[in-house]
């Protein structure tokens, strides 16, 4: 049986069977030398109103392409794009697609590598040992020397990256391919970026610095697979070193035979194969890995593929595959608690497609928000009907879901005769695995509350063809219909713009809104009937200028791509005022769940900004999203979902699942080393992105010590009485001792005080006696009560050390993952990304839509998939058989049997690649 893992951000590798060997190369110096750019197109200008459009036409047709993002703070207001040809040539607009020139090379360009954290560096693959590096935006490019050829049939990215050394670099290729597949296989590293190569390891399947997870780890770890053979079989080691595997004695081999490995975010994942099932496995340190333990109620005869959907919420959110069956493929997705090890059910009946991936979408800029899909026929798919999609929304990272509210009224007012969200009817929208581009997303992370979908109103999804356009502003709680028919979309100046194409059919009609659809206009953007297949513009969605990418019938083999200005729409930026709401263009949003009056959202309130939809102002600069937590609320019942071993029953409780115990909590002070204690379970867990606070505390038990380690309660009873009245009686006694020593001494009896006495401060009154005597006291007490004190407090606080479910949440979320698109011969697909450095406010730190921020960007990012995939055949195709890829862009074309190389980066930027 032929195992492959399929990709969706990380990448499917093949299992070979027989032993690579291949000696070490010494290092290799590279010889740079400076690329010539030639001017590719002459662009035909045009204007509207006050919209503008230039012309370019490529004469070959567009394979992929990518926005090279300046900082926000850049001199330089121009954006660069760098796309590749079928016909194997590389061309650069410096200017957001207005002008065009070729990178004149004497070697087939046959993939780009963006940089995944440094958005002014790209690298262009030839398929000798030369390649093309800029670090300028694309501006100039030099030629380096790499040590072998990229792989011919890749089975791996052939560059990987470090995220906090962007000059890091690790290169696979094969040292010898004269007899295909077999290619023996090097991975190199350079800390210069490729001007000085060493040799890393042999026969590797796939190399990447690992960084970023949920506990620090060595600036130099590397995980490998590397193929051995033990007898007659070849396996793949998953194999760690931090001295660049030059001391074979510091190589730990984590596992002998795995299928594929990926780091997402916090995480860091293996796939092994366990007799005829996949098994999982997680590390949130880069040493110690974990079995993921499915629910009970999850019963399946084998498991055959994994997805990993999303790491950006403090959990992995897995589509396991139920059904593989060509044409009803459908799977349960589980999610997982804070460390990934324990997994309860979110929704079954997903819906996948043959490649793997799965109609799940995440909102982005707002944490927990997500669509999907799902089989609402599954045994009837299974007997051969055709799938029936339905669609459903979570607004509590997955816990519960819910049918779309459908608009009562369509676009040109008449009733849709479906006013509530039932069984019977509902907005259903398609997905993610009907896209020609996987990057035109719902969502956008700048365009915070806004969402946008093919679909309609009715009981299930029908074809694509007869769908209209939807829309909704307050996060998905309610939609209205944009327009009658498909229309490609894309916002622009952080939703401020959004622009609309007909698609597929020929149009030359361009409609755009400048106040969230409540008005709209339209232009002619083209002399004639083009076909539309995309508009893009900067990940960040920031920019007013759009490229539209599109094809003349009698031109089917040259690509037409035309840019889209609307600068001069609006001369005027709009004003964030804080301070002063009568001279503030922009208001502040809170979303909410629907059918509750509370505004929170994971146990805290959320405020946003967002340009007041009738302000004829531009936004320009990003905004930083969210414009705060307003506070922190009670927890209740929304903030908990249920733990292993127990389901959600009808009245909306936690239930054991009958014939199961409650979950083993001491198995927690195996898993964690240094954890004291442990809670009985009590049927829930908060659910990881909840920040709440008091109220309801469903997760709350009897906490037990583990074994061996003492518990200490913590200041508390009559211990407590007893250390606050310790320095109370200490004082006592020395001011009572003190005083009969100055006093009682002469056995005066005192009825009175005297002058004299006041005068010398002998008197109780005075200062010279009583606050000596105070002072003394209270420091000798408070000394002598320390050691009591300091015991108590640091037992107290041994005692409530976090439980595993709060020690080990990480960095907010973060989601180091990017999407990066991959064009075989018109086929997209994922490519495994390294991304720890996602810009967006994301979920976290730095990405993807949750709430933290590592960047520049705030939440939100594609969310991405990656399949692990054992039960299907390898696809004919040399290019897929390492990840078959989604969808092709025109359906019906084959891939070209010479495009032998990936022709999409393992890691996209630090946003989602346009």
């Amino acid at each position: 049986m032929v195992r492959y893992f399929g990709v969706l951000l990380l990448l499917r590798l093949l299992l070979l069977d027989t032993l690579r060997a291949a000696a070490k190369d010494p290092s290799i110096d590279s010889d740079v030398s400076t690329v010539q750019l030639v001017n590719s197109s002459a662009p035909h200008v045009a204007a509207n109103d006050d919209v503008t459009f230039i012309g370019n036409t490529i004469d070959s047709k567009v394979e992929e392409y990518y926005y090279l993002e300046r900082p926000q703070d850049s001199k330089d207001k121009q954006e660069s794009v760098i796309l590749r040809t079928a016909s194997k040539v590389a061309h650069v607009s410096e200017d957001h697609g207005a002008t065009w020139k070729a990178v004149a090379t004497s070697n087939d360009i046959m993939a780009i590598y963006p940089h995944p954290h440094n958005t002014n560096a790209v690298y262009l693959i030839t398929n000798t040992t030369e390649i093309y590096v800029s670090t300028d935006f694309g501006k100039t490019f030099k030629q380096l020397k790499t040590p072998t050829a990229p792989a011919l049939y890749p089975r791996f990215p052939i560059l990987s990256f470090h995220k906090d050394h962007p000059e890091w670099l690790i290169w696979h290729g094969d040292t010898d391919c004269s007899n295909p597949p077999d290619c023996p296989s090097q991975a190199h590293y350079s800390k210069d970026n490729g001007k000085l190569w060493t040799p890393l390891i042999s026969n590797p399947e796939q190399c990447m610095f690992v960084v970023g997870l949920q506990k620090a780890t060595a600036e130099d770890l590397i995980f490998c697979g590397r193929e051995v053979k033990i007898g007659p079989r070849t396996y793949v080691q998953l194999v760690s070193s931090t001295d660049y595997f030059k001391d074979e004695k510091n190589e730990k081999v984590h596992f002998q035979d795995i299928i594929a490995f990926a780091l997402q975010n916090d995480f860091l994942i293996v796939a092994t194969v366990d007799g005829v099932n996949l098994r999982m496995d997680v590390s949130v340190d880069g040493t110690t890995f974990a079995n993921a333990h499915w629910p009970p109620t999850f019963d399946i005869d084998r498991e055959q593929a994994y997805t990993i959907l999303d790491t950006s919420t403090k959990a992995i959110v897995l589509h396991v595959t139920v059904t593989g069956q060509r044409g009803a493929e459908y799977g349960t997705i589980l999610k997982s608690n804070s460390n990934g090890t324990s997994y309860v059910t979110s929704i079954e009946y997903a819906n996948r497609n043959e490649y793997g991936f799965v109609d799940f979408e995440k909102m982005q800029g707002i944490e927990g928000i997500s669509i999907v899909n799902i089989v609402s026929n599954p045994k009837e798919a299974v007997g051969g009907d055709h799938k029936t999609l339905r669609s459903k929304i979570t607004f509590d990272d997955g816990a519960s879901w819910q049918f779309l509210a459908p608009p009562s009224v369509d676009s040109t007012g008449k009733s849709t005769g479906c006013t509530t969200a039932g069984e019977d009817c509902s907005l259903n929208l398609h997905g993610y695995t009907e896209r020609a581009d996987v990057r035109d997303t719902y969502s956008s992370a700048s365009a915070v509350g806004l969402m946008i979908g093919v679909g309609n109103v009715g009981s299930s999804l029908t074809k694509y063809g007869e769908g209209n356009t939807y829309l909704t502003n307050d996060g998905g709680a309610t939609w209205t219909e944009l327009a009658q028919g498909t229309y490609l979309w894309e916002y622009g100046d952080q939703g401020s713009i959004i622009v609309l194409v007909e698609s597929p059919v020929p149009t030359d009609t361009l409609r755009y809104t400048l106040n969230e659809g409540q008005s709209w206009e339209s232009f002619t953007f083209f002399e004639e009937m083009v076909e539309v297949y995309d508009i893009s513009t900067v990940p960040s969605d920031t920019s007013r200028k759009f490229l539209i990418h599109a094809r003349r019938a009698d031109e089917p083999g040259k690509t037409w791509l035309i840019q889209v200005d609307f600068t001069r729409t609006r001369d005027v930026q709009c004003v964030l005022n804080e301070k002063d709401d009568t001279h503030d263009d922009f208001e502040l949003w809170t979303p909410s769940r629907p059918g509750t009056t509370t505004k929170c959202l994971f146990g805290h309130e959320t405020q946003y900004h967002r340009k007041i939809a009738d302000r004829l102002c531009y936004i320009g600069d990003k905004i930083p999203q969210p414009h705060k937590v307003l506070s922190n609320c009670e927890c209740t019942r929304l903030d908990y979902e249920c733990d292993e071993n127990y389901y959600l029953a009808t009245d909306g409780s936690c239930a054991l699942v009958p014939g199961y115990d409650p979950p083993d909590h001491s198995e927690q002070c195996r898993a964690f080393p240094g954890l004291i204690e442990y809670s009985e379970p009590t049927g829930y867990r908060k659910i990881p992105l909840s920040t709440c606070a008091g109220g309801q505390t469903l997760d709350k038990s009897v906490l037990h010590p583990c074994s061996g380690k003492e518990v200490h309660r913590g200041i508390r009873g009559f211990v407590l009485f007893l250390l606050i009245l310790l320095p109370f009686c200490m004082a006592g006694v020395i001011a009572y001792v003190l005083y009969n020593h100055y006093y009682g001494q002469y056995g005066q009896i005192r009825l009175g005080e005297t002058d004299f006495d006041t005068h010398i401060g002998l008197g109780t009154d005075n200062g010279l006696l009583k606050y000596p005597i105070m002072a003394i006291s209270a420091a000798v007490a408070f000394v002598s009560a320390l050691p009591a004190i300091a015991t108590q407090l640091f037992t107290s606080w041994r005692g409530r050390a976090p439980r595993p479910s709060r020690l080990y949440r990480g960095r907010n979320g973060t989601d180091t993952f990017h999407l990066s698109r991959t064009n075989t011969a018109g086929r997209y697909q994922y490519a495994p990304v390294i991304v720890d450095d996602a810009r967006a406010v994301h979920d976290d730190d730095r990405v993807y839509g949750s709430s933290d921020e590592d960047s520049d960007d705030e939440f939100g990012h594609v969310v991405p998939q990656e399949a692990y995939d054992i039960d299907r055949p390898t696809p004919s195709s040399p290019q897929l058989s390492a990840a078959p890829s989604s969808p092709p862009i025109e359906p019906g074309t084959p891939p070209s049997p010479t495009d032998f190389l990936p022709v999409s980066p393992t890691e996209s930027p630090s946003s989602p690649t346009k």
